[in-house]
């Protein structure tokens, strides 16, 4: 089977299997959106025997393979320097993948319970804004969406108008990530921010030049948001 890479991703990855705890996430993410048949209980398996059960890191989620890289970028392509943003992302995007996957076995359930009481002693679960903490902020954003916590959502999206740097961007967020999340939320206060990035988009795009895959996904994403306000993607770069 030829599965893609997931939300945080290194050259090396290996594609003819599941070896990699992130593809296992991108894997499930897919799925849920498009109703593919796969066995979801082996991968969230999978998923949860990536997680620490004990001692002060118990919740987070751990790659089999080495993710510490400086060339380890988001779904996006944008990079992250620091071991602590890449640990805080790949643990949030762990648990919001096995709570896509509907499992309602044991082992899902006490994975999501034991991450849900790390998750909720980070600082980025009130949106930090210190350093790469911004990049989990909005990791956790997605988080919240699929959970359907609306209240803590929106409290956590009405932060992002302080950043507005008036190019359409958030000083200090990774654009195109935040673009993804704000993609996926469904509300007024969603839409007041894609409204102020939406006549920057397409040049974004085209001053971005990012290599594949990433041209591709953040043309996907551009596609959706223009598509939500009546408009198309005119131009490819």
């Amino acid at each position: 089977m030829n599965r893609d890479i997931s939300l945080l991703e290194t050259p090396r990855t290996k594609k003819n299997m599941l070896d990699s705890l992130e593809e296992a996430i991108l894997l499930l993410d897919r799925s849920s959106k498009s109703g593919d048949d796969i066995d979801f209980e082996q991968v969230v398996e999978f998923i949860a025997g990536q997680q620490i059960l004990y001692g002060h890191n118990a919740g987070v989620f751990v790659e089999s393979r080495n993710v510490s890289s400086p060339q380890t970028q988001l779904y996006t392509g944008e990079r992250l320097q620091t071991h602590l943003a890449m640990k805080n992302i790949l643990t949030i995007e762990s648990i919001r993948a096995l709570v896509l996957s509907g499992s309602s076995s044991d082992i899902a359930q006490s994975s999501i319970a034991l991450a849900d009481g790390w998750l909720e002693r980070q600082c980025f679960s009130d949106f930090c804004t210190v350093g790469e903490c911004r990049y989990s902020s909005i990791a956790f954003i997605r988080y919240l969406n699929v959970l359907g916590k609306t209240d803590h959502l929106e409290n956590m999206v009405s932060k992002l108008s302080k950043f507005r740097d008036g190019k359409g961007g958030w000083k200090g967020f990774p654009y195109f990530f935040t673009l993804l999340a704000l993609s996926e939320i469904e509300s007024p206060i969603a839409d007041n921010e894609l409204n102020y990035t939406l006549p920057f988009t397409e040049q974004r795009l085209k001053r971005s030049r990012p290599d594949e895959p990433y041209r591709s996904r953040r043309e996907e994403i551009l596609s959706r948001v223009l598509s939500r306000f009546g408009h198309s993607l005119l131009s490819h770069v």
